[in-house]
């Protein structure tokens, strides 16, 4: 997929002299912590260069004081292990550009499921970006024909999907007089923390946009993103929405629903573009029961200890995410709605097992 070229508002020798100074760490710095990248602290590679994982001393972005008129060696560091991606450069100029924008996007943005940017590095040949590290991986990872994903139970995954929305909802609505499209929401840029907390990643695509503008589209005649994620309306007509990103979300749903990546062979077999157009039939014709994750079938084992899974959360989960996926950009709900109807997903499930656990001990404790 062609990715457009982007027009940022700072350029990247502004994020070294100017409000993003703070942010700056010296390439040797990254070279004493990975021993020259070496590839043993490697944890992954893509299209846009590599990622590796060391412990570093960076901007303390915990302690939010004013970093004005501060001298670089009196603003707060603390030392952790952190991501470094290293970002190649190309002579499109796609990588500089993708620097660029996720810099000034993620230096905005404050909230638990986006991911924090530390530190950025730009010297000579060298664009890095120090994230916090997601020690748990990508939700890809945990997506296929592997068991991983089946250490996740049916309330663990809508508490999952419950981040994502409430990241997605900030950049799109709480950020002040600016919002923000991410543009390439997949399953790959969801990262995991330790306590298996969503953070949000990836930000080279995003577009952002003044809150007060008039036309909340942007048009474009190149399109940017993953394709079996893409929002149909968008790739065919360059019409780039808040909706977009709905879309996108939609088809991260539909894979934690069915335990399976969009572009799993299954799907692609069937439609060249993957889980969504089938998963949208088997919604209308309403066999979605037949798609959803095998291990999901097994928490119906009734025990008492486990309510299996609930009709009503289920119902209630697989209706918005067939709304997050319509084709048409103007049906889709916002993330509003989204997170409204999630958590009816949860309530429903989660509510109806403790009023059974507290019945049973009730019983238990008459007979006793």
């Amino acid at each position: 997929m062609t990715v457009e070229r982007m027009t940022c508002s700072v350029d990247r020798l502004s994020l070294q002299t100017g409000k993003l100074g703070h942010l700056e760490i010296k390439l040797h710095d990254i070279e004493l912590a990975t021993e020259n990248f070496a590839e043993k602290y490697c944890i992954g590679s893509g299209g846009y260069g590599m990622v590796y994982r060391a412990e570093l001393e960076h901007f303390d972005n915990t302690n939010l004081i004013s970093v004005e008129g501060k001298n670089k060696c009196e603003l707060p560091k603390r030392r952790s292990i952190v991501a470094i991606k290293c970002i190649l450069k190309r002579q499109d100029k796609q990588g500089e550009q993708g620097f660029t924008a996720e810099i000034e996007t993620l230096s905005s943005c404050r909230h638990r499921n986006i991911v924090s940017l530390l530190d950025f590095c730009d010297e000579g040949h060298h664009m890095i970006i120090v994230y916090e590290l997601a020690s748990n991986g990508s939700l890809d990872d945990y997506l296929g024909t592997t068991d991983k994903m089946t250490n996740f139970t049916w309330v663990q995954r809508i508490k999952i999907c419950l981040d994502i929305a409430d990241g997605l909802n900030y950049i799109h609505s709480n950020l002040g007089d600016k919002q923000i499209i991410h543009r390439d929401m997949k399953s790959a840029n969801i990262l995991l923390n330790e306590k298996w907390e969503v953070m949000i990643a990836d930000f080279g695509l995003s577009k952002g946009y003044q809150a007060n503008q008039l036309a909340s589209t942007i048009n474009t005649n190149i399109i940017a993103g993953t394709q079996v994620y893409l929002d149909p309306e968008y790739e065919e007509f360059g019409r780039l929405k808040r909706a977009s990103d709905v879309y996108s979300f939609g088809v991260i749903l539909f894979e934690i629903l069915f335990g399976r990546l969009a572009y799993d062979p299954i799907y692609i077999k069937e439609n060249a573009n993957g889980l969504t157009p089938v998963a949208r039939r088997c919604f209308e014709h309403k066999i979605i029961y037949e798609m959803i994750d095998p291990k999901l079938k097994e928490e119906n084992e009734e025990s008492i200890f486990s309510k299996g899974l609930d009709q009503v959360s289920l119902d209630t989960f697989t209706k918005i995410t067939y709304q997050c996926v319509v084709e048409t950009q103007t049906k889709r709900p916002t993330m509003e709605i989204v997170i409204k109807e999630l958590k009816k997903a949860l309530y429903a499930q989660t509510d109806e097992f403790q009023y059974h656990i507290y019945n049973s001990a009730q019983l238990f404790g008459s007979v006793a």
